[in-house]
């Protein structure tokens, strides 16, 4: 099943209704007997790219359950977040609280749910089942029965293989469900810039959520295209805030295009295929932002 963790409804808006029902994706394509990745500029439609096959699976589920996080928790997701997106493009802030919740979950999941964190929640769970602190090994010692494995790693591998990766998936979702962060996505001073003046075009990636390296700084903020033509900003504090919609628009829009560009790692899309030439130049260049720390679990 295609797991979508750059969701439709998201990339709705950069589809061109009136030419082809496709977008313009930037992908970057790496092949073993070239050292530097290929990019492909291809139209797609939004169901086209996007997505994994089984990311979010659960193993040892049953036939008719282990894709639950996708249809159910990650559906749940993004049809609270459509709503406020769609709101947001008709440039009102939402300011029902439900919705707020909806789109600041939304806004967490980006940043979890790519490939790249799926893959590193699960090696860091395997990781720590594996080598287990002492004091565990020291329980299970003192539990353990005669025709039970010597060690509490050779008992999870006999027992419970899948318990790992099923673990990891789980994470995820408690993780995007995190209310002490989501509470502060919510308390922030959100605004939706229009650029619909300017000649140039947002664009958006796989990585779009744009987002300092801290939120209690005095310069705190994040931000998503969510249109060619939009851009959602929040700022953790006012004065900062009542600054940066002193900002140009025009300057707004390239530094957003410069972000999320160079968060891109697979792939950038575009309305259109004006922005080649800065992709070409960008795309990759740029960390972007990670939800916890590598160690987090060992904590």
């Amino acid at each position: 099943m295609k797991h979508h963790y750059i969701p439709q409804f998201y990339l709705e808006p950069w589809v061109n209704r009136d030419l082809d029902d496709k977008l313009t994706e930037y992908r970057r394509l790496k092949f073993p007997h070239e050292q530097f990745p290929r990019l492909e500029i291809k139209r797609r439609g939004k169901m086209e790219t996007g997505w994994v096959e089984n990311l979010y699976r659960i193993p040892g589920a049953t036939k008719e359950t282990q894709q639950n996080i996708e249809k159910i928790f990650m559906g749940a997701v993004d049809t609270k977040a459509a709503q406020a997106r769609d709101m947001m493009l008709g440039g009102v802030v939402p300011v029902d609280p439900e919705l707020r919740h909806g789109w600041a979950r939304f806004l967490l999941s980006l940043i979890i749910r790519t490939p790249e964190e799926v893959k590193a929640f699960k090696y860091n769970v395997r990781q720590n089942l594996m080598n287990p602190e002492p004091e565990y090994q020291a329980r299970y010692d003192a539990i353990r029965k005669e025709d039970w494995p010597e060690t509490l790693e050779d008992y999870i591998q006999q027992r419970t293989p899948k318990m790992a990766e099923r673990t990891a998936v789980f994470l995820i979702t408690s993780l995007i469900q995190n209310e002490k962060i989501l509470r502060t996505f919510m308390g922030a001073k959100w605004w939706i810039l229009g650029t619909s003046n300017l000649q140039r075009k947002l664009l958006t990636s796989d990585h779009p959520l744009i987002m300092t390296n801290g939120l209690g700084r005095p310069d705190a903020h994040f931000a998503l295209p969510i249109s060619p033509r939009k851009i959602f900003i929040a700022f953790m504090r006012k004065e900062f805030g009542e600054r940066a919609r002193a900002v140009p628009a025009g300057r707004l829009l390239r530094e957003t295009n410069d972000a999320v560009i160079g968060q891109g790692r697979r792939s950038v899309y575009a309305f259109d295929e004006e922005s080649t030439r800065e992709v070409k130049r960008r795309m990759g260049k740029r960390d972007y932002m990670l939800p916890l720390p590598r160690g987090i679990l060992k904590g």
